[in-house]
């Protein structure tokens, strides 16, 4: 399966005196990656330095806070019914000069730092306390840390991903501001970028929860390990065919941040299938950047099909109205529903499945699809 971004018409072996079937790609497809790079930036739109947003759908403003409560943080302070995170670099200035004022706030209010950059993010990763907050921001952090560390901070990277994501209805600003503050304000959330310009109010501002006292964040758990993937035998290339929105998220798990959505018919390199769990490992920014996790366990399965191709020449004609599905396989998409008499080249056969199915070239760009005899 390739990017189709060509007219898809029968295959060149049939008749001329034959009228071809026109087959067109729908015009989304036609953007592919290209397009898809646009569209899932990795620091895009969140607040500008010096804004504030103030989330106040109940909804939005839980999703928000779920994304930071489970990002891999490290406590700044006793724990606390008040907190306040940060997602920050360890290489800021802005976010050491926060670091420095806030040690007379850390008494009534519980800073919790998420680092997202920096050559030391991995050291507080690891540490997760006060201390490794400041060694870090003075240079003494490990810059190499064990890799449970190094994908909490590729897991924290999708937090603030997902803050962009998030953020998209209330702002559409350029940058990502390190430090950006977020915290429960009454029954709103707020979202500062940059230094708060008087942290004497900040405290009080802050909202008091109970829960957040003993919160363990679930990045912790979902770090712990590393994905088990397998090899994508079939699949190269994920693309979504639903008419809602595809969510892409920071891990394979369904309590991982959202970090943007895909919609119908754009195609995604895939890197790998996460074990037999249905999710799939996609390359939205490139084959050697870092990676999402998107949940479509029919596809995965597909993408792990054990079949053998035995090349097969001749013309296949269809003696009914017949089904080409994308893969050997009851299961997979069908492609085109063909009517009697319509004839292709066939290119192959396969046994799979207790059946046997011929590969047929279904489109102009050499594109491919199987019938079950």
């Amino acid at each position: 399966m390739g990017i189709r971004i060509l007219h898809r018409g029968g295959a060149s072996s049939r008749p001329a005196q034959d009228t071809e079937k026109k087959r067109t790609v729908p015009r989304a497809r036609r953007l592919c990656a290209l397009a898809l790079l646009m569209l899932l930036p990795l620091q895009g739109w969140a607040v500008d330095r010096g804004r504030q947003v103030v989330v106040t759908k109940p909804d939005d403003a839980a999703r928000l806070m779920d994304a930071v409560e489970n990002a891999v943080w490290a406590a700044d302070g006793k724990p606390a019914s008040k907190a306040v995170y940060v997602v920050y670099s360890t290489d800021c200035a802005w976010s050491k000069r926060l670091f420095d004022e806030t040690r007379a706030l850390v008494g009534n209010v519980q800073l919790r730092w998420i680092p997202v950059a920096g050559n030391t993010a991995a050291s507080v990763v690891a540490g997760r306390d006060s201390a490794s907050v400041g060694s870090a921001f003075v240079g003494r952090g490990a810059r190499a840390a064990d890799a449970a560390a190094q994908r909490g901070v590729g897991y924290n990277q999708g937090v603030m991903d997902s803050i962009t994501y998030q953020l998209r209805p209330y702002d559409r600003s350029k940058t990502f501001a390190f430090p950006t503050l977020v915290y429960r304000s009454g029954k709103s959330v707020k979202v500062v970028a940059g230094n708060p310009r008087n942290l004497a109010t900040l405290a009080a501002e802050v909202a008091s929860e109970p829960r957040a006292a003993s919160l363990v964040p679930a990045g912790i758990e979902l770090t712990a390990q590393a994905p088990t993937l397998l090899r994508s035998r079939n699949l190269p290339k994920w693309a979504h065919l639903n008419d809602t929105p595809m969510i892409f998220r920071a891990a394979p798990f369904p309590q991982a941040p959202a970090i943007d959505d895909l919609a119908k018919d754009f195609l995604v390199p895939v890197s790998g299938i996460v074990g037999t769990t249905g999710w799939i490992e996609v390359a939205p920014w490139g084959l050697d950047k870092r990676k999402a996790y998107v949940h479509d366990p029919l596809m995965a399965r597909m993408a792990l099909l054990d079949y053998r191709i035995k090349p097969q020449g001749g013309q296949w004609q269809a003696t009914s109205v017949v089904q080409v599905r994308e893969f050997p396989d009851t299961d997979a998409h069908v492609l085109e529903t063909l009517k009697p008499g319509e004839r292709y080249r066939r290119s192959g056969v396969v046994e799979h499945g207790g059946h046997v199915w011929d590969q047929i070239v279904l489109y102009a760009d050499g594109a491919v699809g199987y019938v079950r005899r």
